[in-house]
């Protein structure tokens, strides 16, 4: 590396904090305006009839489809007790996945992904190491989906609802084709790495095989499509998938770069502005409203008593094992 790129690459990475600062002020800015203005044209009477209005036969497929989302999401963490070998049972390790996901879209990455994970498969009794690298497996794996769905702006799906935004169908297309290329760049280098295990700063890195490369990525795609075929279900199959899909990634990404839990209106604003002219808002916001029943507050209100039983069990097994070994030590002295 010559000087002067060492010098721009340091420099760089100085200025990254600020830039990514900066952008995620601006879109919480324009999502907060977007949000007023919204709340001020929109009759929330309407939308709640419109909920009321959705078929009960839409609803239920929903719902099993719901499920299987969650299945998918915690068959990543089978994959990850596979590729590190850790001693957590099946299924133990799918119920804390299940558990962390409805965290995770309620709550935001940190507390669910990361937080709850942790906590949990630490309290029963996993190695550091191992729950750290089920976290970054999982991570990898979830963004490797989202790389591959990047096919679909890259085949031109979503450019449409995106010309009242500014972004144009080239910036589409090159964002679609660098997802893809690194989703690609990554089974490659499952596929070729001669080395499994890399050293980066400090930390030893492993490659999976190209095979569990694969299942991940077939989890992944699978994971991400079932979010934008609930969504797709309950808008009563009016707008494409394809764009369903395209706009269910927009909003992901918007949600993730506001900080905001759960993207609680950013998801809103994203779908209404993205279908205006092809539904009434009224329709989009009650089927939005129907996915987070489904997909987010129902799930959580499962998780929720469970993580709490846990925890209650936890320390009252300690609890218990603090004073076998107080009554031991007394009974020694």
């Amino acid at each position: 590396m010559t000087p002067r790129i060492a010098f721009l690459w340091r420099r760089l990475r100085e200025t990254r904090p600020r830039i990514a600062r900066f952008l995620a002020l601006t879109i919480s800015l324009a999502v907060i305006a977007m949000l007023v203005r919204l709340g001020s044209q929109i009759d929330w009477r309407e939308v709640f009839l419109a909920v009321r209005g959705i078929a009960g036969t839409t609803l239920a497929l929903a719902g099993v489809l719901a499920f299987s989302g969650y299945a998918a999401y915690a068959g990543i963490d089978y994959l990850a007790r596979r590729f590190l070998h850790h001693e957590q049972t099946v299924w133990k390790t799918l119920a804390i996945a299940a558990a962390s996901y409805a965290f995770n879209v309620n709550l935001g990455v940190l507390l669910g992904s990361v937080g709850v994970r942790l906590r949990l498969y630490r309290m029963l009794g996993l190695r550091h190491t191992s729950t750290a690298g089920v976290v970054l497996f999982g991570s990898v794996t979830n963004w490797l989906g989202y790389c591959w769905m990047g096919a679909i702006f890259f085949f031109g799906a979503v450019p449409g609802t995106l010309a009242s935004w500014g972004i144009g169908p080239a910036a589409t297309r090159t964002a679609g084709a660098v997802l893809v290329l690194v989703a690609c760049t990554y089974v490659f280098l499952c596929a070729t790495a001669a080395r499994r295990a890399w050293s980066f700063r400090g930390h030893l890195l492993a490659f999976p095989s190209v095979w569990m490369a694969m299942a991940q990525s077939g989890l992944a795609i699978a994971s991400w499509n079932i979010v934008a075929l609930v969504i797709y279900l309950l808008l009563e199959r009016q707008v494409p998938y394809p764009e369903v899909l395209g706009i269910t990634l927009l909003s992901s990404i918007a949600a993730l770069l506001t900080h905001i839990p759960g993207g609680l209106g950013v998801t809103e604003v994203v779908f209404v502005d993205a279908l205006r002219g092809q539904m009434n808002a009224h329709d989009v916001l009650a089927a939005i409203l129907m996915y987070r029943v489904l997909y987010q507050w129902i799930p959580l209100c499962i998780a929720l008593p469970g993580y709490v039983a846990v925890e209650i069990k936890i320390r009252r097994n300690r609890c218990g094992q603090d004073g076998q070994r107080a009554q031991k030590n007394g009974q020694a002295q």
